[in-house]
């Protein structure tokens, strides 16, 4: 199938429903540096892709496949084009998955060809199906088989426990920027909503996300800005106004936030 993924840009929390069942295969530009719940599996069809997740960067062709654990930084660059596909499985899938192994998590990096194979075959069968033509039951045997397939195969890793007692603060955390991303967010108003110390959350957040918390949320305002150029319901707005109505203060902070997670895409001054 070959379908640039021009509506990439919307915001993943905004899909990031805990009912989420979706594969698609498709031809990509690249995608940036983004968050959701949800465990994604993202294999290269056929070119060339710079995986990034929580920091760590792969180069992945042919066949081979990467997988994003839930609120783990992840990115895709890409020189040119590719041709791709990723599979969305909600956090009500992984219950099985994560009652029988509470603190591990599946491997990054499934850099076997032959055996991905396999994994492809499985995901190729609900690839472009509307996930409300899935019956319940069926998603639930889907996943544990392919979670069964892959940890056969490449075995599992080891979370640590603070990581997994500090998911769902961090969940809702995340939610919580999402929500009011053009409003003056700091430690400090943070601390407030979710009732803990603003050094502890700093010290969750760097753990669990990776990433410094202006930075992220510098980076969520970049994309909706970028949504928001790209509606034609705004073709009367300018650049400046659109910045400043996703909460950026300078040009300066917008361009670098713009620099970094869309090298692939030039911006239309």
């Amino acid at each position: 199938m070959r379908r640039v993924k021009n509506e990439e840009r919307k915001n993943e929390i905004e899909r990031d429903e805990a009912s989420r069942f979706v594969a698609e295969q498709y031809v990509s530009n690249g995608y940036y540096l983004h968050f959701h719940r949800n465990v994604e599996i993202y294999g290269v069809v056929k070119g060339k892709v710079a995986v990034t997740i929580a920091g760590e960067c792969v180069s992945l062709t042919d066949g081979q496949i990467a997988i994003i654990d839930g609120l783990e930084n992840h990115s895709y660059e890409i020189d040119g084009e590719a041709e791709v596909f990723f599979f969305h499985v909600g956090t009500r899938y992984l219950r099985n998955f994560l009652s029988l192994y509470p603190n591990k998590r599946l491997p990054h990096w499934l850099l076997d060809v032959n055996y991905n194979k396999v994994l492809h075959e499985r995901i190729k069968k609900i690839i472009g199906v509307p996930q409300e033509d899935i019956p319940e039951l069926k998603r639930i045997g889907l996943t544990c088989q392919l979670f069964s397939d892959i940890i056969e195969h490449y075995g599992l890793v080891e979370k640590s426990g603070s990581a997994a007692n500090d998911n769902d603060l961090i969940t809702q955390v995340v939610q919580y920027i999402y929500e009011h991303y053009n409003e003056n967010i700091t430690l400090e108003t943070l601390s407030k909503v979710f009732y803990i110390s603003p050094k502890a959350l700093s010290k969750k957040i760097g753990k669990r996300l990776n990433v410094d918390l202006r930075v992220f949320i510098n980076d969520i305002r970049v994309q909706k800005a970028v949504e928001m150029m790209d509606d034609p319901k705004n073709k009367d707005k300018t650049m400046n106004d659109i910045i400043a109505m996703c909460g950026f203060n300078n040009m300066g902070t917008f361009y670098r936030s713009y620099e970094r997670n869309f090298k692939f895409r030039k911006l239309d001054k």
